[in-house]
């Protein structure tokens, strides 16, 4: 665990702008360079301290049981309470990368969690200062910027920065969810392409975003062994829709099981378009 420093300096402008543009094209995380405030959580602890952890899994149970009125699965509780984090963790990387292509260099170490804030709407502070960009990006000169040869390898930047956020948080959950190594890298394969697309969707580039998530997650890339797996649902009335089938199903339906998501698994693709038809 990183011992903070309240000596460090300020990070540089451009890794805050980066933070900040991500929070003006989407209002569901606010990312702020600098000191945590009081009560934040460090969210390494959730990963290195069983009684953390614990306290998260508790919460998260409650947190179903009041919305819900459901009696939650173990493994549906910690599926949920890591997506809790992963989602926005992904997006916190991908995020920039999708709209600046500038990669922030952040660990699970650097992060710390606003548990104070509303649950769809994150709050966090970061003590990184450093991020990958491209040679032509106009801060390639500032402090804290590391410059990468081209597109190819700034996507290598980002899969390798999710995989190293994320790995002790799998490792911690992984017991509880009963689930393989390889179906937890599925699912974070899942939650880098759902920020990104939702991205792109609330910004009007879905195209882009589809394309983009194409050339990033190809299949059998590391440990993210499939594509993004996007592809073209025809629809009623001469419509059509991009869809994809998420690797990992995110176990909503032990909770609700006359609601699915239009990506589930265990939807076919004619359920799926009724979803997105809104005739489900």
């Amino acid at each position: 665990m990183t011992v903070l420093d309240l000596r460090q300096p300020v990070p540089c402008p451009a890794f805050a702008d980066t933070f900040r543009a991500l929070g003006v094209a989407c209002p569901l995380i606010t990312v702020e360079p600098g000191h945590p405030g009081a009560g934040m959580l460090h969210a390494s602890r959730v990963a290195e301290d069983p009684a953390v952890l614990a306290d998260v899994l508790a919460a998260e149970r409650r947190r179903i049981i009041a919305t819900l009125d459901a009696d939650p699965r173990a493994d549906a509780v910690a599926m949920w309470a890591l997506h809790g984090y992963a989602w926005y963790a992904c997006l916190m990387l991908a995020g920039p990368w999708f709209l600046q292509r500038r990669v922030p260099r952040v660990t699970l170490d650097d992060v710390w969690i606003d548990t104070a804030a509303d649950r769809l709407r994150r709050s966090f502070t970061v003590t990184a200062g450093t991020f990958a960009c491209l040679p032509d990006d106009p801060a390639a000169g500032a402090p804290g910027a590391r410059v990468v040869a081209d597109p190819a390898a700034l996507r290598a930047e980002l899969l390798r920065g999710v995989s190293e956020h994320l790995e002790p948080l799998l490792t911690a959950f992984r017991p509880h969810l009963r689930r393989g190594e390889q179906v937890l890298w599925g699912m974070v394969a899942d939650e880098v392409v759902s920020g990104v697309w939702y991205l792109g969707r609330i910004r009007g580039e879905d195209e882009r975003a589809v394309h983009d998530l194409g050339e990033l997650l190809p299949g059998d890339t590391g440990r993210f062994k499939r594509d993004a797996g996007f592809r073209v649902l025809p629809g009623t009335k001469g419509r059509s829709h991009c869809n994809r089938t998420q690797n990992v199903c995110c176990l909503w339906y032990t909770l609700n099981p006359d609601s699915l998501c239009s990506t589930c698994p265990r939807a076919d693709d004619e359920r799926q378009v009724r979803i997105l038809e809104g005739r489900a």
